[in-house]
């Protein structure tokens, strides 16, 4: 199943917040477009399950927490982090 990958605004400011603070601004762009390609393509079995509908997704640097809405084929990306790997 396809999906449109949709970031909120609170996600994308911390997008930003991590790119600008970023060793390695590059990693973070590449992980945050390899993310978007990942639930593009069936984001209810990407990552791992958490509370709710909530899922996690690891691409280091980054993890995200996103909510993937089936019915109407839309992935929302709520949060993203540091994945432990920060660049």
């Amino acid at each position: 199943m396809t999906f449109i990958v949709n970031w909120t605004r609170a996600a994308l400011r911390e997008l930003l917040d991590l790119w600008t603070t970023a060793t390695d601004p590059d990693a973070v762009d590449v992980a945050a477009t390899r993310i978007e390609v990942t639930l593009a393509t069936d984001a209810h079995l990407q990552g791992e399950s958490r509370e709710n509908d909530v899922r996690i997704l690891f691409d280091p640097p980054l993890v995200v927490l996103f909510v993937p809405d089936i019915d109407v084929g839309i992935v929302y990306i709520v949060s993203v982090d540091w994945s432990g790997d920060a660049a």
